[in-house]
């Protein structure tokens, strides 16, 4: 009777987790837009240049096509920060990494903007820092892309010139 009990327990899971699956793997529309990534502003010169070499590397993963000429871009995004040294719940030594990104269409209109820290609990805070600002990326990379995909061509031709 245990094992019967087991057995479709373990089923169930199966079942849900199937069900599941699609729903967590479903593909995001492509990005047509080109991105360009302005040096980050802030006191330690190495950290910003690691960092910003990292987002540019999380940005390509996740479909965002980066260009290296501000001109050739459809959106750019800047940005400048900081790194505190604090203590973790632990009282260990941990690094804070803060910065204020900005994310502006090519005519200057601000597709997202915000305050991004890194989390109190990551292992890697500018990984961590990285990661929240490539989400917010994507998500406002594809509703401009959205958008313009949308208006008419009319708009898009004047747009461009």
């Amino acid at each position: 009777m245990r094992k019967f009990v087991h057995a479709v327990l373990l089923l169930s899971c199966g079942i849900l987790a199937a069900a599941l699956l699609p729903a967590q793997t479903a593909t995001r529309e492509p990005v047509n837009l080109k991105l360009f990534v302005s040096p980050l502003v802030g006191p330690d010169a190495d950290l910003t240049k690691s960092i910003r070499a990292k987002l540019i590397g999380d940005l390509e993963k996740h479909g965002i096509s980066v260009t290296g000429l501000k001109e050739d871009a459809d959106a750019i995004l800047t940005g400048s920060g900081l790194m505190q040294a604090a203590t973790n719940f632990r009282g260990r030594p941990h690094i804070h990494v803060l910065g204020s990104m900005r994310l502006v269409n090519k005519n200057g209109v601000a597709l997202w903007a915000e305050d991004v820290f890194s989390s109190r609990y990551a292992v890697s805070e500018s990984a961590s820092f990285v990661g929240k600002i490539t989400g917010k990326v994507v998500a406002a990379m594809a509703e401009e892309s959205k958008r313009r995909s949308s208006e008419p061509v009319a708009q898009r031709i004047k747009e461009t010139n």
